[in-house]
């Protein structure tokens, strides 16, 4: 199992390169899966990713 830890600062572009992640994934049949661990109310756009078959799970104060 390989690990991506995405992280930097707001604006950064980190919701881009996941989306570019999530897009080839799915279209080269490999299997992954987003955790998100936010501060706050969560922002990330959960349909996108159900969209593809991701799953997603969000870590509150992790």
């Amino acid at each position: 199992m390989r690990v991506v830890s995405v992280s930097g600062a707001r604006g950064s572009g980190k919701t881009t390169l996941i989306r570019k992640l999530i897009e080839h994934f799915s279209t080269t049949g490999k299997r992954s899966a987003v955790i998100v661990n936010e501060e706050g109310q969560a922002v990330y756009d959960a349909d996108f990713v159900k969209a593809h078959g991701i799953n997603l799970e969000y870590i509150r104060g992790g």
